[in-house]
């Protein structure tokens, strides 16, 4: 059964009391990473833009094996991703603990928003940063041209947040949606509570939708049932897990599976690429890096951009309207071991008549040749 019909069962919890963390999420500690990593200029080049009826579509080399996983139905990876949009006109909301706006991946489309500690530094490690890099880096992202609205609710010294700095956040989110009346994405990477509701929360979410904004959720880096899991229990919102590929341990097959240690069960709505994914990060004199990521943390920030790319095309889309999206777009029972009835994998390729037309163009300009 979905989280979102399950009687709910409040814990009442101070709001100065409780501390958020988003520290599930992990930079990977494989060897080599450092020496391997890519320039920027060849995380992705862009091949060509071939026009549909509907969109235009975006056709990429990539080295992100989450963008390369999402474009596709099956494996193997084919190195290449393709989507229906660019995210143009779509604002994603990314609380956390500050986005470094000057890291080329993102430079030119991050705003500074609400900061519940303004005498702290602007940013307090690089988890913000490759969060939305995965929505919306620009070789690295799901939607390259989103603007991203930098909401901080993580103090540094703690590196946790409170639960009133995502209230006050949220209000302050809810003021500059309706000012700039740009379709929008809350994006959430953070847990709260692994054991019931917080009701702070539960409103916060309430209030953004009914404000028109959709909330994407981690399920949070715990082997455990992401039903328990906070803010991802509350109702409304788009619970997202980590997947990986792998190779099966009885027939060796290469296959899609939860990645280790991600929240289980029915309340996850979708899953999205999380282990050793390349998004965007700095080093300890925020000089800007590229490096391998885990956690669900990262699977939302995936999950948030496709949700741009559906509202970048329908712009009056009500939060309901963004899950069934994606969940009708998903690639359904491909992720092994998620302890639910049924799996959504999120999916942005191309359907099959664009896919047809890709095909078609290129024979057309090898025959020219």
């Amino acid at each position: 059964m979905s989280h979102r019909y399950r009687n709910s069962v409040f814990k009442k919890t101070a709001t100065s009391a409780v501390l958020v963390s988003i520290l599930g999420c992990t930079q990977a500690t494989r060897a080599g990473v450092e020496a391997s990593r890519p320039t920027f200029a060849a995380a992705g080049a862009m091949l060509g833009t071939i026009s549909s009826t509907a969109r235009s579509l975006f056709e990429s080399q990539t080295v992100s094996v989450a963008l390369d996983r999402i474009d596709q139905r099956d494996l193997p990876l084919d190195r290449t991703y393709r989507r229906a949009g660019t995210g143009r006109g779509v604002t994603v909301y990314v609380f956390d603990g500050g986005v470094l706006s000057t890291h080329p991946e993102l430079a030119g489309r991050v705003r500074k928003g609400y900061d519940a500690f303004p005498n702290d530094p602007r940013v307090c490690n690089a988890h913000g940063t490759a969060v939305a890099g995965a929505v919306a880096g620009k070789t690295l992202g799901v939607a390259p041209e989103v603007e991203v609205v930098d909401i901080k609710m993580v103090e540094c010294a703690k590196v946790r947040g409170t639960i009133k700095a995502i209230v006050d956040g949220t209000d302050w989110v809810i003021a500059d949606h309706k000012q700039s009346g740009r379709p929008a994405v809350a994006n959430w990477s953070f847990i709260a509570d692994t054991s019931s509701h917080i009701p702070q929360l539960d409103s916060a979410v309430a209030k953004l939708r009914a404000a028109g904004i959709a909330v994407v959720v981690s399920a949070g880096n715990l082997d455990i049932n992401a039903c328990r899991v906070s803010p991802g229990n509350a109702d409304g919102t788009i619970v997202v897990g980590a997947s990986t590929i792998g190779r099966e341990a009885g027939d060796g097959k290469v296959a899609d599976r939860r990645a280790a240690n991600t929240a289980f069960g029915p309340c996850v709505d979708i899953y999205a690429p999380g282990d050793s994914v390349l998004l965007p990060s700095f080093d300890a004199t925020q000089t800007p890096t590229v490096q391998l990521w885990n956690g669900t943390s990262m699977s939302a920030g995936y999950v948030s951009g496709a949700a741009a790319l559906f509202l970048e095309s329908s712009p009056r889309a009500i939060p309901d309207d963004v899950l069934d999206h994606l969940r009708s777009r998903a690639t359904m029972n491909v992720v092994h071991d998620v302890r639910a009835p049924l799996s959504w994998l999120l999916y942005v390729g191309p359907v099959r008549d664009e896919l047809k037309s890709v095909a078609e163009l290129r024979a057309q300009l090898a025959r020219r040749r």
